[in-house]
């Protein structure tokens, strides 16, 4: 019986201590960090029709580019948020979902969804246009503002809400 007890302890205390190390990393990242040239790096990714959408499509405007996975509950979250973003702004600013996942999860999810803005979808390769946005990044869903120059000029961690986006639209409209 002191064994088990011991044994849950043990657990419990894992548990606990990586459960710290990932709100101590989510609360001590301040800055992100961009790529050296802060510039939004080109991509070519598949949209959901699996037709090939390049990132210059969306030059000279302003760009709320978000990085996301159907497997992701902040990024789920934060979708029809992003929704009503594009319905009011759509004809100054761009907003572009990244799926980090699989094809298929994403078109089932986006039938549910109805997403009114491009979504393209990579695994490998998104994960390293992600890497080229955000160094080091640990989860999703992170999102970057890019002014119409293509200039990255912030990279918002986590779930985003309402507040926290019209101050960053505020910076690249």
């Amino acid at each position: 019986m002191i064994r088990k007890q011991i044994l849950l302890l043990l657990v419990v205390s894992l548990v606990a201590a990586a459960g710290g190390f990932v709100l101590y990393r989510s609360t001590t990242l301040q800055a992100p960090l961009v790529e050296e040239t802060g510039r939004m790096p080109a991509f070519v990714l598949p949209d959901l029709t699996g037709t090939d959408r390049q990132s210059s499509e969306w030059d000279g405007k302003p760009r709320i580019i978000n990085f996301w996975a159907t497997w992701c509950p902040p990024c789920r979250r934060e979708i029809p948020l992003l929704i009503d973003l594009q319905s009011e702004y759509g004809d100054r600013i761009a907003v572009v979902g990244i799926a980090i996942d699989d094809m298929e999860e994403v078109r089932e999810y986006a039938i549910k969804t109805q997403f009114n803005y491009p979504v393209v979808v990579g695994q490998q390769n998104a994960v390293d246009l992600g890497n080229k946005v955000l160094a080091d990044w640990i989860g999703l869903p992170f999102t970057a503002f890019v002014n119409p120059a293509g200039d990255i000029v912030s990279v918002h961690v986590g779930e985003l809400h309402r507040d926290q986006a019209e101050a960053y639209m505020a910076e690249i409209l």
